[in-house]
């Protein structure tokens, strides 16, 4: 049967084509590459570091009072987005497809034109299988069926690429809270303390206070010897007006204890350095003495005695910043065994041990040298860590404090309770001397914390921003990159095919289904071999031992032809 050039589409390779054939020939290549850079772009500048809700497109969220709000307007969640970007790779492929559709048909024209290919291999490629070199005339010919079924192939899985190029990180959003944070407590000038310092029922409580509110703000996150910083740069403190806040969020105005550590250094000869005023602190079993439990370690040493220095009220807010010495009980001897010297207390540090025996007993002191600053800070965005803690983390500026000299005073005890539950002491410190200053950060936070709750007179308010939930994508870019360069690969594979498909003698058809159904195909089935065999039969098998051209059968029709046997190396030749 001769094709009809009009229905077909094909146009003659001696007439110019026109606007609308060489418009409907690129298009579907300008569509193709036009989607995916615009969807590389978006992912790339648009959707990169951006965040999406978890789980509502409004979701709500618990005000500082209990109260129950929600967002003011709508968000895009992270399955959405998931949903966006597999389609955008979806149709991108599908774009792709749109112009190489009809590409396994226009390589066969081009294998029928160019020596023939059987029919063998003609079925074998249409069902997308590689076919043998047997069922080609030219090399040449097999290449370019190879390359067209591995690109439609393809194709198909260049979207994983793409949907694995984003990764979603848990962050939070933050939005300002409706009601504020209320009742901070705060010490200012003045408060009486007399009656604290007459019962000592009143100091122990100060000191359980403290023990407790440490127990919540350490609990949870215990550090370990690869996230403990030198010094210590961490303030937490416990606030009950906190607890409906969603974690991760921060108040804007929260007054916290600072104490920072500039310089700790080993004494090689303690004897020498201390004084007849401090002797006596070794073997004080007394409390406010750390050392009224054999848990006890040390702290900075008082001048005269352990605890806070004794006053009527309140004073004068202030900073403290000195070097002050601090004594670190090291070990525990039978009295047969004096305190060994030379001691090494830390990797690279050998020192003398000051001794004192009690009993049937040595006990055994390092004395080290430390250089500190402590008062308070004005946190001004200071994180919700769990429902009843904020944390500050330094730099920050020292500000005056009443309660400064206090809670140094009160510390070393504190740190002995600590160390009677180990929820507060640090994990895996790694060095004494890293314990050491950890410890008596810890320790003044929380007896600081203690006195602003159990002496605190002021009230204070905070501003809040309330943490949501969201996750932030995270796109890894070469994997956008290799996502673009397959499709450009692609594109660049079928733009060479057009370059092929131009030095051929058949013109460019438009619309390849329906050029097979126009094609004049009876020579197949009446080849002298073919013995009258009926395609339409189920399980027929059709003559594989010749090739089939492509010939022109005088304009404007084309035909399929039975060449020479494929051995022979038949040659195309146009009539």
């Amino acid at each position: 049967m001769d094709v009809n050039i009009e229905k077909a589409g094909i146009q003659s390779s001696t007439s110019r084509p026109s606007w609308r054939i060489v418009f409907w020939k690129y298009l579907p290549f300008s569509v193709h590459f036009s989607l995916t850079a615009a969807v590389a772009a978006v992912i790339l500048f648009v959707l990169n570091g951006r965040t999406f809700n978890t789980n509502s497109r409004r979701p709500e969220y618990t005000e500082s009072d209990g109260s129950i709000s929600h967002l003011a307007s709508y968000a895009p969640l992270q399955s959405d987005i998931t949903t966006a970007v597999s389609l955008a790779a979806t149709v991108t492929r599908v774009a792709g497809g749109w112009w190489s559709a009809g590409y396994i048909w226009r390589s066969i024209f081009i294998a029928m034109e160019r020596g023939g290919i059987s029919l063998e291999g003609v079925s074998q490629v249409i069902k997308s299988v590689p076919t043998p070199p047997r069922n080609f005339t030219r090399r040449t010919n097999q290449v370019l069926i190879f390359i067209t079924l591995f690109a439609t192939f393809a194709i198909d899985y260049f979207s994983a690429a793409l949907t694995g190029s984003i990764v979603w990180e848990g962050t939070n959003r933050l939005i300002p809270g409706d009601a504020q944070v209320t009742g901070i407590p705060k010490g200012v000038k003045g408060v009486d303390l007399k009656g604290y310092f007459y019962y000592p029922e009143w100091q122990d409580d100060v000191v359980e206070i403290g023990t407790a509110s440490a127990n919540l703000a350490w609990l949870t996150i215990q550090p370990n010897s690869s996230n403990i910083t030198q010094p210590a740069t961490t303030f937490r403190r416990t606030l009950s007006n906190t607890q409906y806040l969603p974690v991760n969020s921060t108040l804007t105005n929260v007054t916290i204890p600072y104490f920072v550590v500039d310089a700790f250094e080993w004494i090689g000869d303690p004897d020498s350095v201390l004084t007849k005023q401090q002797l006596p602190l070794f073997s004080d079993y007394t409390k406010p003495s750390p050392y009224f439990s054999l848990s006890g370690m040390g702290g900075l040493l008082p001048d005269r005695e352990w605890g806070p220095p004794q006053a009527n009220q309140l004073g004068d807010p202030i900073t403290v910043s000195e070097s002050r010495l601090f004594t670190f009980r090291a070990e525990r001897r039978p009295s047969s065994s004096p305190c060994p010297q030379n001691y090494s207390i830390d990797p690279g540090s050998t020192v003398n041990l000051h001794q004192f025996k009690g009993g049937a007993y040595y006990y055994c002191f390092a004395i080290a040298n430390v250089t500190y600053r402590a008062g308070a800070a004005i946190c001004k965005s200071c994180k919700v860590i769990s429902p009843t803690v904020v944390q500050a983390r330094a730099p920050l500026p020292l500000v005056p404090d009443s309660f400064t000299s206090m809670a140094l005073g009160l510390a070393p005890v504190i740190g002995t309770y600590f160390r009677f539950s180990g929820y507060s002491v640090p994990q895996n410190a790694g060095t004494n001397r890293t314990m050491a200053i950890e410890l008596t950060s810890r320790a003044y936070q929380a007896a600081w914390t203690a006195y602003s709750i159990n002496l605190g007179n002021q009230l204070d308010n905070s501003t809040v921003q309330i943490a949501l939930p969201t996750l932030r994508a995270k796109v890894i870019p070469w994997r956008v990159y290799l996502w673009v360069w397959l499709h450009l690969l692609y594109l660049a594979l079928g733009l060479l095919f057009l370059y092929v498909q131009s030095y051929c003698k058949h013109p460019w058809v438009e619309n390849t289904t329906m050029a097979v159904f126009w094609l004049n195909t009876s020579a197949v089935s009446l080849a002298p071999d073919s013995h009258g065999v009926d395609p339409w039969q189920p399980g027929t098998e059709l003559p594989k031992d010749r090739m089939l051209v492509l010939k022109n059968a005088g304009e404007p029709t084309r035909s399929v032809k039975i060449g020479a046997d494929r051995r022979s190396g038949y040659m195309l030749v146009d009539s």
